[in-house]
């Protein structure tokens, strides 16, 4: 009866991926109406991404496993016909090529390179796209005979965790590419593109073919990809995807282009301090022959942002993408509420077929700080609407996103100016919908300094403005809009309610704390022992040969912990004192689930703008995690696409915050309201390079050090991770290996405690990323900055954090809080269960029970 039951859990599972699929692909381009296909449509299927479709990513983003189908075969599925002798000469080409060796690695050095912290570079070594094969120009002709209708799959997976894609040959067309695409447009003159790719690739030469009347961004789009394509092409479904990045017209478009570095294995052209005229000993970067940074020059103007500020049109914009059908926006009312600003308009579909539209409101602002032209605040998609049906939306905007965070007193201001609101379909195409007037400012929050430049950068680095200027607003564009006005007594009242629950909640935080109850009596060695993983202390620790210790041990030779979780693997599981009542708990990756089902690649779930179909994906993996008896699921990751060359973007939601905090809220509370299944987000924070993130102990380079303005860590980096704690209540949080503004992500004091914890009223466990301890955060200073789970950790770092108490670096009492809130965690998952419930530990029925005092931290 289980098995069956599981068919179905892992049917429904399938069904919900394909649908994710279907609503997030992106139609960018649909001349003439090629698609949707017609009935036995005839095509020549091209490229060799038709027969070997990406389905996953690579690093923690990679699924393995799965059964896929392939998109000729979906599509030959769906009635549409291709050129046989065309089709025949791709199978015959990739099952030549499947036939080939692959180069093997030598797992005999594993333990070497797994304790020098090299596993990374294997993990991360850069894999070139595979060349295209080249088409003879006879089996063009015949195809072309065949039909004047082509399909043209382009197909990308380089990059990953730990290294970044390469622009040429990669990020733009390979030679093999250049050629197909030169033949193809050549023969056909209906050429239908498909981007099966980890990201972006440059796509201005597509204005340079007329024949190719289509293009669709299929991204990585999981085991049902090919199906839910297939339905599209056939017209079974209408695409109602939008983009979650901007797509310009040339890499040297996008502001970050020349800050960001991505080709390791040229050290050379390694961006340093030196860069930038900036000396890396004053930086702390002591010693290395190498100390990369990545300054963030572009800002507080990241992604279409800084297109739609400077005027630079874009290929495609943010929020871009078309249907079969068309839609019109009216009815536009706006008003004032407790919480803030509700929009409402009416969607109409104008067009001859069902389909779905998405509205985003946009946020102008003129005040006296320098912002961008606009800010995606808030949007709705509509259900499916037959043609001439009439649909209504809302959209609330919360005061707290018209503020502004101003670094010279440290508070998120609502300053006195006017906001105007613009709805639309796209950040090109918006229109004034609502016009607020403020009548003062209003401090929404008082904080405190964090994350800054350091002094001897101060006047070094420049970053990107508009030099003062402001946004104007035309009398015939604002005409039209809605008229509100925030008062001076209601400006009274929002700051004083503001203070008021900032007061509570940090009382709450700084409160004394409750008895420490046995953790009291823990020693030294018991306190670091549960600051750390359980295992070796290596991230890949499977790969060895067992000989490593796996905890430390008491002066009669027994081991402080140990692994009581049944399925869990040593390096991530969290160590085990059972005679404490002290129980282990699973993690395992990774954004696109933990392997039971091929899902979408976080990248194209993004392109939904829909929060019930990501809340239905949370749910699933939550399933799937108990299932599997994970406890704490490793995602969603929540770092932005700053350059296209990111190796990782295909597991990230968007260039935009906003988005990416909705994105990853719904997913949370998906998996957490059903489920006795944790979320961890990551990376916190600033991590949008791969390239040196954790720097590299055979070359002696430092880990790559992110520079940037606190206004823009503030609004742009970390607000993903804000939205989290603040209304997705979740309870655990893994820190980055980078630096940021020299030092180390998961040291510093400013982001894990005065920014997570004082500000933000976190109150879960903080983890640190998996890494060896050889060029990233030292255990105890990760502990007496905030983190309170070293990872993978072991015997390695329980050293460290040992002598940090001898050395003063952090206290006892650091320990306990992060034990602490370890076992506070622990408690919390558990309870997620009915009073009653039993867990299996060892093969022992334990009770939930927990005889252990939770500090109130």
């Amino acid at each position: 009866m289980r098995k069956k039951d599981g068919g179905v859990v892992q049917m429904r599972h399938e069904i919900l991926a394909k649908k994710i699929v279907e609503e997030s692909v992106v139609l960018l381009k649909n001349e003439e109406q090629v698609l949707p296909f017609a009935k036995n449509q005839k095509a020549a299927f091209f490229g060799r991404s038709q027969l070997v479709t990406y389905f996953s990513g690579n690093g923690s983003g990679a699924v393995k496993g799965a059964e896929t189908n392939h998109i000729l075969a979906a599509c030959m599925e769906r009635g549409i016909c291709p050129a046989e002798e065309l089709k025949c000469w791709y199978q015959a080409q990739a099952s030549e090529e499947e036939e080939r060796p692959e180069e093997e690695f030598d797992f005999s050095r594993v333990k070497d390179l797994v304790n020098s912290g090299l596993m990374y570079e294997i993990f991360g070594k850069y894999h070139a796209p595979a060349p295209e094969y080249a088409v003879p120009e006879e089996l063009l002709r015949k195809s072309a005979d065949f039909t004047d209708t082509a399909v043209l799959v382009l197909g990308r997976n380089a990059g990953g965790e730990e290294c970044d894609r390469h622009l040429e040959e990669d990020y733009e067309l390979t030679g093999t590419e250049k050629s197909l695409i030169d033949g193809v447009c050549k023969s056909f003159s209906r050429v239908v593109l498909v981007l099966n790719c980890n990201g972006l690739i440059d796509l201005g030469w597509t204005e340079s073919y007329p024949a190719i009347k289509s293009i669709l961004f299929l991204g990585i789009p999981g085991q049902k990809g090919p199906e839910a394509l297939a339905g599209i092409l056939a017209g079974e479904v209408n695409p109602s995807g939008k983009l979650p990045v901007t797509v310009a017209r040339r890499y040297e478009d996008y502001p970050a282009a020349g800050h960001f570095s991505w080709d390791k294995d040229h050290p050379e052209k390694l961006l340093t301090y030196e860069s930038y005229g900036l000396d890396a000993e004053q930086n702390g970067s002591i010693g290395f022959t190498k100390s990369p940074v990545t300054v963030y020059r572009e800002d507080i103007y990241a992604g279409y942002r800084y297109f739609d500020s400077f005027e630079k049109k874009p290929l495609f914009a943010f929020g871009f993408g078309l249907s079969y059908t068309t839609f019109t926006i009216s009815g536009i009312q706006a008003a004032k509420n407790t919480a803030g600003l509700c929009i409402w308009a009416q969607v109409h579909n104008t067009g001859n077929c069902a389909g779905k539209e998405t509205v985003q409101a946009y946020l102008s602002a003129v005040t006296k700080t320098e912002r961008p032209y606009q800010e995606l605040k808030g949007f709705a998609k509509t259900g499916l609407m037959q043609p001439g049906e009439e649909q209504r939306l809302e959209i609330s905007i919360p005061w707290r996103e018209l503020a502004v965070y101003d670094e010279a007193s440290a508070c998120w201001i609502l300053e006195k100016g006017s906001y105007l609101i613009r709805l639309g379909n796209s950040s090109a195409e918006t229109k004034a919908a609502a016009l607020l007037e403020a009548a003062w400012d209003v401090v929404l929050e008082r904080c405190h300094n964090s994350l800054g430049i350091q002094a001897c950068n101060r006047g070094k680095v420049s970053f990107l403005s508009r030099s003062g200027q402001r946004n104007v607003f035309k009398k015939e564009e604002i005409s039209n809009a809605v008229r509100l006005t925030l008062s001076a007594e209601e400006g009274m009242r929002l700051e004083t309610e503001a203070a008021e629950y900032l007061s509570e909640r940090r009382d709450k935080l700084t409160a004394p704390e409750e008895k420490r109850g046995q953790l009291q009596k823990f020693t030294e060695q018991q306190l670091a022992a549960l600051c750390v993983g359980y295992g070796p202390g290596v991230p890949f620790s499977a790969f060895g040969d067992g000989s490593d210790p796996e905890t430390i041990f008491d002066e009669s030779g027994n081991p402080l912990t140990t692994n009581s979780h049944p399925v869990g693997v040593n390096g991530y599981v969290s160590p085990a004192m059972i005679e404490e009542g002290i129980y282990s708990v699973s993690y395992k990756d990774g954004p696109a689930g933990i392997g039971q089902t091929a899902w979408p690649s976080e990248m194209l779930i993004a392109c939904a703008f829909d929060r019930e179909l990501w809340q239905q994906f949370g749910d699933a993996v939550g399933e799937e995690c108990e299932k599997a008896r994970v406890d704490i699921w490793l995602a969603p990751a929540v770092n932005l696409h700053r350059s296209p060359l990111g190796g990782r973007n295909f597991e990230y939601f968007s260039e935009d915050p906003f988005l990416t905090g909705v994105c990853a809220c719904e997913i949370a509370r998906g998996v957490q309201q059903k489920h006795q299944v944790l979320v961890c987000p990551k990376h916190f924070a600033v991590n949008e390079q791969e390239t040196c993130r954790r720097g590299n102990a055979k070359k002696n380079y430092d880990a790559v050090d992110s520079i940037l303005t606190e206004r823009a860590a503030r609004e742009i980096y970390l607000k993903p991770f804000e939205m989290l704690v603040k209304n997705a209540q979740i309870h655990v949080l893994m820190t980055a290996f980078n630096k940021i503004n020299g030092t180390f992500a998961g040291g510093s004091r400013d982001l894990c405690t005065h920014i997570l914890r004082e500000e933000w009223g976190f109150e879960g466990a903080v983890v640190t990323d998996w890494g060896d301890m050889d060029i990233v955060v030292d255990g105890a200073d990760a502990v007496a900055a905030g983190n309170d789970i070293v990872m993978p950790g072991g015997p390695p770092v329980i050293a460290q954090i040992l002598k940090g108490l001898e050395e003063g670096r952090v206290g006892k009492e650091k320990l306990e809080q992060a034990a602490g809130r370890l076992l506070q965690m622990e408690s919390f998952l558990y309870d997620k269960l009915s009073a009653d419930s039993r867990i299996e530990l060892s093969g022992l029925n334990v009770p939930i029970e927990r005889n252990i005092v939770f500090l109130s931290l």
